[in-house]
């Protein structure tokens, strides 16, 4: 007998992730940031991922804890527990629950009770790795892939610095699918470069462009180019994502070469999410960062608003993130709006058929792309990002997949 057939996942799967819907459990199947490490102090810290509230900690031995928010006896928040050595405690009547969410103790039980043993409260595996606290979500009887060893979090010939999460208030892919636009950068955010002086052409946008999309490895990559300031060379810019959803930033130029940011995005739930940031600079790349840092941008003018002009997000032209907020806050969310794609949208279209493929993939129970296998757990992964005046002769090796 021939099994049905299984319907393809539609586009509005990508923008849900809570339990039981089709994108939160491709999502189930990667590791995702969840808190800065140094954010982790020694009190228990409620988190929201993927539309389930949960408490992160340390025990008193340093083990990390990630498990459900509410205690499994009568729901009071663990966010007010206590830490002890061997985990964590309820304020309310003492359960205690070990990092593997097995109950311990529950000092208010006739005394030889042996009802602890019965209970099993949700838990989920963390790892600290650069700086970050990632979180598996995925299926507890199968051990988790190993956790991507990204070259930003893992280098040691340079300086880390993770910065502190930023939270949003819509859907996470409206983000996302932005990062893999990088079109759009010449048009939305141009009038608010203030720092021209690195090759101009970056941002006087010539429009006679050639855009390619490439699967890669681990994601796909994005290259743009058009002719360069002599007959023989382009300027191409290159950006590249991992899945779920990692992005790379990479440096301006020659200058910065080695100088890597990656963001991480990580959903709360359909209609917000959290993206943190990593970034390594070379040791011989510092000074040279730091100035960057210091004279990039002067300080935005201030848009003249009309005293009648009552929108609620005026002025937002002059500051890069508050125009990506307008931009892609107000989209709705992916597969309910309505759309006409073009060709400057190639990164777009396939950034949703990998994601779409991803979630395929794990309703058949296999393993989607992106995910490190055993035997790669201990190689690094760089994902390329830069903008450079690059020889025609250089273009063909850019655009291999890898």
């Amino acid at each position: 007998m021939t099994e049905p057939r299984q319907e393809k996942p539609a586009l509005s799967a990508l923008c849900h992730v809570g339990p039981g819907t089709a994108g939160g459990a491709m999502f189930r199947r990667y590791w995702l940031a969840v808190c800065r490490a140094e954010d982790l102090k020694d009190i228990p810290r409620a988190v929201k991922v993927l539309d389930e509230e949960l408490v992160l900690f340390r025990d008193g031995s340093g083990r990390l804890g990630l498990m459900g928010l509410h205690c499994s006896h009568r729901g009071t928040s663990l966010e007010y527990g206590d830490i002890e050595a061997r985990g964590i405690r309820c304020p309310y009547h003492g359960w205690l629950y070990d990092v593997a969410g097995n109950c311990l103790d529950q000092p208010l039980e006739p005394k030889g009770s042996t009802f602890c043993q019965k209970v099993k409260h949700p838990s989920y595996r963390v790892q600290e790795l650069g700086g970050l606290i990632f979180a598996y979500m995925g299926p507890k009887e199968s051990e988790p892939p190993p956790l991507p060893r990204y070259s930003a979090l893992v280098r040691d010939d340079g300086v880390r610095l993770v910065l502190p999460p930023r939270h949003w208030d819509y859907n996470w892919f409206n983000f996302f699918e932005n990062t893999i636009d990088s079109l759009h950068a010449f048009f939305l955010h141009k009038p608010s470069r203030a720092d021209r002086s690195w090759e101009n052409a970056f941002w006087d946008y010539p429009g006679d462009h050639h855009i390619e999309a490439l699967r890669t490895e681990h994601g796909l990559k994005t290259i743009v180019h058009w002719p360069g300031p002599t007959p023989d060379t382009l300027y191409v810019r290159l950006t590249s994502l991992a899945l779920p959803t990692v992005f790379s930033l990479g440096g301006r130029g020659v200058e910065e070469e080695g100088f890597e940011r990656l963001l991480f995005v990580t959903p709360v739930d359909d209609d917000h999410f959290m993206v943190f940031s990593g970034d390594f600079v070379p040791q011989d790349k510092v000074d040279v960062i730091k100035k960057r840092d210091q004279t990039r941008y002067s300080p935005p003018a201030a848009e003249p608003v009309k005293e009648y002009d009552k929108r609620a997000h005026v002025p937002y032209r002059g500051q890069v993130w508050r125009e990506d907020y307008v931009c892609q806050s107000t989209q709705g969310k992916i597969g309910y709006r309505d759309e006409q794609l073009a060709t400057s949208d190639r990164g777009v279209i396939l950034l949703r058929k990998i994601l779409l493929e991803a979630i395929e993939t794990v309703q058949r129970g296999g393993v989607p792309q992106g995910i490190i296998p055993k035997e790669k757990q201990h190689e690094m992964i760089t994902l390329d990002a830069f903008r450079l005046i690059l020889p025609h002769s250089k273009l063909e090796q850019v655009m291999r997949p890898d």
